[in-house]
Parts: structure tokens; C-alpha cells; sequence
């Protein structure tokens, strides 16, 4: 976990003050697992943060998206913000019984996109990154 001073430095970096409401609630999106809601990170950040409104976690979740230190993501049926802190190339599997959303890596996958784009020669678009949400169930093992 970063401590205090980095976040400090990675909303620096990333154009946007460094407030205390903004370091407690970046802290808690790098401590909760998998990918937070909002009101997740609202529960997590309040008892140490009792001046924190859920209308404030969510333009501050808003404003980490525009500085590109999180993605915002749909759950399966697309009623709920996710945010996701990891902004690498990555796809989700999502089930649609638990919630659950998977990162997913496959370099293989990344190659056949970047070459179905290219084949495409779409006009006027040049695609710069790309990310697949694939809805499905995911079974008992």
C-alpha cells in the first residue's frame, strides 16, 4: 500500500490537489479488493473521515477517471459503477450471479484485436487501447 506522501505525489503528478478527502478515498480504492463501488468506498473512508459526503467520493472517483488514475467499469447489468485502480490494458469477465468482475489478461487476445483494427482500417478512427467486459456465469470448481 502507498503510503500518504505517494498518493500525495500520484494526484500531483496527475494534475489534481491533494486534499485530504482525495488521499483517504485514492488510500481506500488501493486497500478494497477486486473493484469498488462507490458506496463501498464511501463506507471505507468515512469512520476516519466523518466530513466525507458519498456526493463527494463520487467527483472525486469522477476526477481520478478524467486524470487517468482509475477506469470506470459496469457491473453485468450495467446499473452500477465499478472503478478499477489497475490502467492497464485488461479485459473483465463479469459474472452475472455474484457481481464479480475478473481482470483478465491474454497477450494472444491483445495481438488478435490490434490486428482485427488494423485489418479493418476503420475510417477516421485509429483505436489507442481497448478493453473487453464479457458477461457470463462463472461455475463452481
Amino acid at each position: 500500500m502507498p503510503s500518504p506522501e505517494q498518493l500525495r505525489e500520484q494526484l500531483a503528478t496527475a494534475g489534481l490537489r491533494a486534499t485530504q478527502q482525495r488521499v483517504a478515498i485514492l488510500a481506500a480504492l488501493r486497500t478494497l479488493p477486486g473493484h469498488p463501488t462507490a458506496e463501498q468506498v464511501f463506507r471505507q473512508v468515512r469512520p476516519a473521515n466523518p466530513t466525507v459526503s458519498l456526493g463527494t467520493v463520487y467527483k472525486a472517483l469522477d476526477s481520478f477517471v478524467a486524470a487517468g488514475l482509475l477506469r470506470r467499469v459496469a457491473d453485468a447489468d450495467g446499473t452500477r459503477r465499478r472503478y478499477d485502480p489497475d490502467c492497464t490494458n485488461h479485459h473483465h469477465l463479469v459474472c452475472q450471479n455474484t457481481q464479480e468482475i475478473i481482470d483478465y489478461c491474454d497477450p494472444q487476445l491483445d495481438r488478435l484485436l490490434q490486428e482485427f483494427f488494423a485489418a479493418r482500417g476503420f475510417e477516421n478512427f485509429q483505436p489507442h487501447s481497448y478493453s473487453l467486459h464479457i458477461t457470463g456465469v462463472r461455475s463452481e470448481a
